[in-house]
């Protein structure tokens, strides 16, 4: 008689044949019930020994670290929930843990990484671009860990790669969208960012500045204003770029915290006729766009973010850039 097959397998199940591949080599994106049942499956078609089941069973899961920055960014708050909400559901394959740390901080997150990194097969964080971070980064790698930034990249290190948008590609498509609503009317821009000490915060700055001095030389720019990703320092901050330039028409926030901008722009009336571009899509970003107040909203699917990083554990190959979505107020997802 001859063997049963990945299709015999995923019929008993009930489940498609990708997901029995996946099972049978131990890769995460599984929930913890679909695994056993094919398991199970697989061992009454006697696809399985004994011995290959009770390996599977036992399989030890790699323990992955996540740090990300402690912050008053709705989006990272949000990320973070969704992390541990959605680790419980999808374990098989790693132990996942994540910490909020002050990663503006790069003696605090080089410790971070040093003490947890003791205890961890993967560390994957989202951290200041810093020697010290490069350093420790980059001593992991010695010990064997794997080591993956999130949304940030640090130069120079021998990171195994990076899980985040084409920060360049962001910065220009925001651009974009701002020189094109401007209608080739002469204007001021303005960025905002959390830090220059976040290497994807240089980068969409660097991308918007390239496509505006390139294309658009009607346009100017009013500065950078670093708020740390604090909603009332991006508030003040920009109730004074307001008054200082009349002719100010979009300000392009690189970091998180856009309802500081929003208030401001309400606050002093020039809401809708100074344009606003940001990232992360959230509960604040969703009312922003819905009332008018933001124009887009630049992000990514965190369901990918978190499925590719879960994937590298067993990759040979760092990730290619995520999927870049740009929210409308009128293509705003259910829900």
């Amino acid at each position: 008689m001859a063997r049963a097959g990945i299709r015999e397998i995923a019929a008993l199940a009930g489940v498609s044949e990708a997901t029995v591949d996946r099972v049978l080599h131990g890769r995460p994106n599984v929930r913890p019930g679909t695994a056993e049942r094919v398991l199970r499956a697989a061992a009454d078609c006697r696809y399985l020994s004994p011995a290959e089941l009770a390996r599977l069973e036992r399989r030890d899961r790699k323990r992955l670290t996540v740090l990300l920055p402690k912050s008053a960014n709705p989006f990272i708050r949000g990320l973070n929930r969704e992390l541990r909400e959605w680790a419980q559901r999808r374990d098989r394959g790693a132990r996942i843990h994540s910490y909020l740390l002050d990663a503006m901080n790069p003696e605090t997150t080089a410790r971070s990484l040093r003490r947890l990194g003791r205890t961890s097969d993967a560390m994957a964080f989202f951290g200041v671009d810093h020697p010290d971070v490069r350093d420790e980064v980059d001593r992991l790698v010695d010990q064997g860990k794997l080591v993956l930034t999130l949304i940030s990249d640090i130069t120079g290190s021998r990171r195994h790669g990076c899980i985040g948008i084409d920060n360049l590609a962001a910065g220009r498509t925001a651009a974009f969208l701002l020189a094109n609503g401007s209608r080739g009317e002469a204007g001021r821009l303005a960025v905002v960012a959390a830090t220059r000490q976040y290497r994807a915060h240089v980068e969409r700055e660097l991308g918007f500045q390239e496509l505006i001095q390139r294309d658009h030389p009607h346009l100017s720019f009013a500065g950078t204003l670093e708020g740390q990703d604090d909603s009332w320092t991006n508030m003040q901050m920009t109730q004074s770029l307001l008054e200082e330039h009349p002719d100010l028409c979009g300000i392009y926030n690189v970091g998180g915290s856009s309802e500081g901008i929003g208030m401001a722009l309400r606050r002093t009336g020039r809401m809708g006729r100074v344009r606003l571009i940001g990232h992360g899509y959230g509960p604040d970003t969703r009312r922003m766009l819905e009332e008018g107040t933001m124009m887009a909203v630049l992000t990514q699917r965190n369901e990918t973010l978190m499925e590719v990083l879960l994937d590298q554990l067993h990759a040979s190959a760092p990730p290619p850039p995520l999927p870049m979505q740009i929210i409308f107020p009128t293509n705003l997802p259910r829900g």
